[in-house]
């Protein structure tokens, strides 16, 4: 250990600073490491104000910087203030609204730094790790900030735009403080490596009673992979429009025999799209659109069950187009198991 002990204090004497723990100096380290890769992302919008729109992100290749769609979906144009503080512009290359996710291309100058995604599953990150975010909270920065990852899970409150990041089946949740501004800013482990890119604080910033969350690094590397080298993400599509059970009138649950409010009903069925392929039988409805009789409804995705759409959206967002996934669904009465192929979803 002795050997050990002295290295880490070599370190802190060539940090110069009173650093006298090992995670000090590993959280000094990740820190400086990630400063200069980190960018200001900013631009104006018509439904800004005066101010702009401000967020964070950071550079994963010399050309290219990742940050949150809904930081950049409707900047007419796109600034990046860098660590040394030049100001180069940037562009959409492609996005991702599915897990909020957009990647820009940088012309003109190369990243001084660069950071990568880990490769550990979220599922394996211990809850209470060490946590580092370094980002521009109300464009001040770049500013880094400590904390825990607190915890993993779905995202169970409503937030600002229901239209972004409903594919994400499980964020992390993290206690770093965070505010406006952080959004796209990397959530790192102690080894420097993201683990997280953050999107959203729940509750109010982080550190007042808010908790910041994150898109899990393997969902987002994944979806970077995905824009590089087809222009859109290559998740798993249904090819569906659903209602969840605790939308529909008890009635018309009871009519058909099911008892619980727990899955997702099957209301209209995409032509050509895996569901009708597979035979998935959508709703009835009158003229003005008015519930008749109900579709399949959709119990579990590969044995786990679901409690509402965005549990099925986010269970299929996890397989890749060309795997074969089990439905669990009630029809007429009965409980029956369907199998599809997936697809990628479709460029609108």
């Amino acid at each position: 250990m002795r050997p050990l002990f002295l290295a880490f204090a070599l370190l802190a004497l060539a940090l110069g600073q009173r650093l006298v723990s090992p995670e000090e100096v590993a959280r000094s380290q990740v820190i400086k490491k990630a400063l200069p890769a980190v960018v200001r992302v900013q631009g104006t919008s018509p439904t800004a104000g005066e101010g702009g729109v401000m967020g964070t992100g950071f550079f994963v290749s010399p050309f290219r910087v990742v940050t949150n769609y809904h930081v950049v979906q409707d900047l007419a144009e796109i600034t990046l203030r860098l660590y040394d503080g030049r100001t180069v512009l940037a562009e959409r290359f492609a996005v991702d609204p599915g897990i909020d996710l957009a990647l820009l291309t940088v012309r003109g100058v190369q990243a001084p730094g660069v950071l990568g995604f880990s490769k550990t599953p979220s599922s394996s990150l211990p809850l209470g790790m060490g946590v580092v975010l370094v980002g521009f909270p109300y464009g001040q920065g770049p500013l880094a900030s400590y904390g825990i990852l607190a915890g993993l899970g779905p995202l169970e409150v409503a937030t600002p735009d229901p239209s972004i990041g409903t594919e994400v089946g499980e964020y992390l949740f993290t206690d770093a403080p965070l505010t406006v501004g952080n959004s796209g800013s990397p959530l790192l482990n102690l080894q420097g490596e993201v683990i997280g890119v953050v999107a959203d604080v729940v509750g109010g910033p982080s550190g007042v009673g808010g908790i910041g969350v994150a898109i899990p690094a393997e969902l987002a590397a994944q979806s970077v992979q995905d824009l590089e080298r087809f222009g859109i993400p290559q998740r798993g599509w249904l090819g569906a429009s659903l209602v969840s059970l605790e939308e529909l009138p008890p009635v018309l649950l009871r009519a058909v025999g099911l008892t619980t409010v727990q899955g997702a009903m099957v209301d209209r069925v995409e032509p050509d799209s895996p569901a009708a392929r597979a035979g998935l039988r959508g709703a009835q409805r009158d003229a003005q659109g008015r519930l008749l009789a109900l579709g399949d409804v959709i119990l579990s995705v590969n044995g786990k069950p679901v409690r509402n759409k965005a549990e099925v959206v986010r269970q299929i967002a996890r397989y890749r187009p060309g795997d074969r996934v089990r439905l669990t669904l009630w029809r007429e009465g009965r409980r029956l198991e369907v199998t599809l192929v997936l697809m990628a979803r479709p460029r609108r």
